[in-house]
């Protein structure tokens, strides 16, 4: 086709019309609030701070942190790692020997948590057959007094009807918490009881309790009037893991009166 000049067709789109831009005014300030005499936002009174101190009665070991060793608080020492091991095996031997008489085998019942290293200790050198198990028996709490009413938390998983039994103490004291167990395992028909203990407070006694058959009292040593952590036994959850006995100074456990 011959050029002849004439721009191509194309085709016709919607008419766009062209953009204005409008100019917009802001909106007028709002008016100013009347003159007063008065602040806007006037300051309430201070009221006087009362001054004085609120001291709460924690034990101190739970203090007991930051860098301190497993033994901060101890004031000396009973009976140490090698004395235990020593008493520990004569303990057992008389046990084993008396164990071994049985017709069948004797329960072993550990009283958690503070027995849990003598009895482990105490079962490993008893050469005689005999099942374990644990009961659990709260009297103490955090402090250092026994609270004179005792009471069974942790049931046994072992029957001990028509079977002789043999309780593992950590400290038998008042003997309150001896003489709970031993109506406890009565009640649950063991024939007889026999109680093992680490340590033996005479002078704290203010039970009386009675053994069941042909049950002995076995201990590991007398104790004096103090109060003693280690080998199992704690305050305030601590000291379980020392492998001695001692002593805890006083100001590790007596309550802040101080104001």
């Amino acid at each position: 086709m011959q050029n002849l000049g004439i721009p191509p067709f194309l085709p016709a789109g919607p008419a766009t019309a062209p953009f204005h831009s409008r100019k917009t005014s802001s909106p007028p300030p709002p008016p100013s609030p009347p003159a007063t005499n008065k602040s806007p936002n006037p300051a309430r009174p201070r009221r006087p701070r009362r001054r004085g101190t609120l001291t709460l009665a924690l034990p101190a070991a739970v203090m007991v942190g930051a860098g301190a060793g497993a033994d901060a608080g101890i004031d000396r020492v009973l009976w140490t790692e090698a004395e235990i091991a020593a008493r520990v095996s004569e303990v057992a031997a008389e046990l084993a020997a008396d164990l071994r008489a049985l017709r069948e085998p004797a329960v072993v019942v550990g009283v958690a948590t503070g027995a849990f290293l003598f009895l482990a200790d105490l079962v490993r050198r008893v050469d005689a057959p005999l099942a374990v198990d644990l009961v659990r028996a709260e009297s103490y709490g955090d402090g250092t007094e026994s609270s004179g009413r005792p009471r069974i938390t942790s049931d046994l998983k072992v029957d001990v009807a028509g079977k002789h039994v043999v309780v593992v103490e950590d400290i038998v004291d008042t003997g309150n918490t001896v003489s709970c167990l031993i109506a406890y395992l009565e009640k649950k028909g063991a024939s007889s009881i026999s109680v093992c203990t680490f340590l033996d407070k005479p002078a704290r006694r203010t039970a009386n309790f009675q053994l069941v058959g042909d049950g002995k009292f076995y201990r590991g040593f007398e104790c004096p009037d103090s109060f003693v952590v280690g080998y199992g036994m704690d305050y305030a959850e601590l000291y379980r893991n020392l492998p001695y006995v001692g002593v805890l100074k006083a100001e590790m456990y007596k309550k802040d009166t101080s104001n």
